[in-house]
């Protein structure tokens, strides 16, 4: 979720760190400086500075380095970098990148870009997001309503008598981010209750989404569960601490279950301590490493799969406290 170019110049000759500040022209730069015979790749999330796109750019950097003769560098909007995402997709198309990797935030916004790619010859994959299937080759993600599906059964093992509950989600346009809502309510089924104005919309400022989930844990003091759907609350890790000493009993006797989507290491800590429920983690790290093969496959020629899962975990307190006693 940020503009935050990492890269690798010569891969083997340096390795140059993350940057939520960096601007694209000084990856460009990066790129300029790759060896001809280089193959590179751009990574292009919706947002700069966010731990999943960074995690995502973290795979794809690792993948390229391990096979050699690639750069991928992650790019996004915010920071010092002030053009939209459409905008930094143009400037790669213009700089003839290789190969392209999108999570889109606006389709509308990214469209007129990747149809340009289109044009170039430059193969289009989505992340995580994905795009209409004439703007790119191949998805690379998760199964969205399988994924609410595990949210939502995580859920009715903490609570199988059932009760009421809440869903945080991002922006109503993205389709993958409904699907998970719907897959959230499959599991469910009989017995569970979804709250009047549920689900909840986030901006996907993570402050801002934290605050929501404190609004409405504030509003309904008999609220059973909540189940965001992306790992926004959790990601202002102050902010959570803060609400979550609020509501501690709550929290300690499960009177209310917070069951947040991703398994970050700044959630991984937060459950740990007890202040969320279960972690339904996607693997940004394989989704990264994925994005090289498949950009490679069909950079050079060669078949690649329209659809690429990359499968997700659960994950709780108890799982956490095994792994680091």
């Amino acid at each position: 979720m940020q503009a935050r170019p990492t890269g690798e110049g010569t891969m083997a000759a340096r390795d140059v760190r993350w940057s939520a500040t960096a601007a694209i022209g000084f990856a460009l730069a990066l790129f300029a400086g790759a060896a001809s015979a280089e193959t590179r790749f751009a990574v292009v999330a919706p947002v700069a500075g966010n731990a999943f796109y960074d995690a995502v750019g973290e795979g794809c950097r690792a993948r390229a380095v391990a096979r050699g003769g690639i750069t991928c560098v992650l790019f996004g909007p915010g920071g010092e970098e002030k053009r939209n995402q459409g905008e930094i997709v143009a400037a790669l198309v213009a700089d003839k990148i290789d190969g392209l990797a999108v999570s889109p935030a606006l389709i509308s916004e990214v469209g007129p870009a990747l149809t340009a790619a289109r044009a170039a010859g430059i193969p289009v994959v989505a992340f995580d997001a994905d795009l209409p299937g004439e703007l790119r080759r191949s998805f690379i993600g998760t199964n969205a309503r399988d994924f609410g599906r595990a949210l939502g059964a995580s859920l009715r093992r903490w609570k199988p008598a059932g009760g009421r509950f809440a869903v945080l989600t991002g922006a109503a346009t993205t389709p993958s981010l409904a699907d998970r809502v719907e897959g959230v309510r499959d599991a469910l089924g009989s017995g569970w209750t979804e709250i009047a104005g549920s689900p909840v919309a986030t901006t996907g400022e993570a402050r801002e989404a934290a605050g929501l989930v404190d609004r409405l844990l504030l509003d309904h003091p008999d609220l059973d569960a909540v189940i965001s759907v992306g790992a926004w609350p959790f990601l202002a890790e102050d902010a959570w601490r803060e609400i979550a000493r609020r509501h501690k009993e709550r929290f300690d006797r499960a009177r209310t279950v917070v069951v947040v989507a991703d398994a970050l290491p700044v959630e991984r800590r937060l459950v740990r301590d007890g202040l969320g429920h279960v972690l339904v983690g996607q693997r940004p790290g394989d989704m990264g490493a994925r994005i090289v093969d498949t950009l490679d496959a069909l950079a050079h020629g060669r078949p690649a799969p329209e659809i690429v899962y990359v499968g997700f975990d659960v994950v709780t307190r108890a799982d956490l406290i095994r792994t680091t006693d």
